[in-house]
């Protein structure tokens, strides 16, 4: 007799966290560039999708799609489940697009949340300060040429407190 799936996990927020880059994210970010002009990661994004309560334990995992795009890796922190996104396009193709879970890639069901924009990037980033022959800081440069560096980023550890 086949087993009776699990209700879909009910979610009770969605948010989206700038936090410092792991080397993990790094080596992601990096598979995905090609060529000599790799740029460096300077952010990544941690989306905490908080959950009202966690489902049980069972072999019947449920997937997290944001819009039809499965999100291949998340795991789980006290208040719920998270990703992290590394590629800067990802927000914008996905945009206003809807979390939803789903056991088999047919049937879905939706969380009731949209997938937003990150905070504005002025939340993520700070004037670029030089004192006049200091070095560069590790991690520090320009951010998409706007002549701003990364602002002090949290851990991704804090963030998942």
């Amino acid at each position: 007799m086949p087993q009776q799936p699990p209700a879909p996990p009910k979610v009770a927020t969605v948010e989206i966290v700038a936090a410092q880059p792991t080397e993990v994210d790094r080596t992601a970010f990096a598979s995905t560039r090609a060529g000599p002009a790799r740029s460096e990661l300077r952010v990544s994004h941690v989306v905490k999708v908080k959950l009202k309560t966690k489902p049980p334990v069972t072999s019947l995992a449920w997937a997290l799609y944001v819009g039809d795009e499965r999100i291949s890796k998340y795991w789980e922190y006290e208040n719920g489940i998270y990703f992290t996104v590394v590629d800067p396009a990802f927000f914008a193709r996905h945009k206003g697009q809807k979390l939803r879970f789903s056991q088999d890639g047919v049937e879905f069901f939706d969380t009731g949340m949209k997938l937003e924009s990150p905070p504005a990037a002025s939340d993520a980033v700070a004037p670029a300060t030089k004192a006049k022959g200091a070095g560069k800081a590790k991690g520090a440069g320009k951010a998409k040429g706007d002549g701003r560096a990364p602002a002090k980023l949290p851990l991704q550890a804090d963030v998942l407190k």
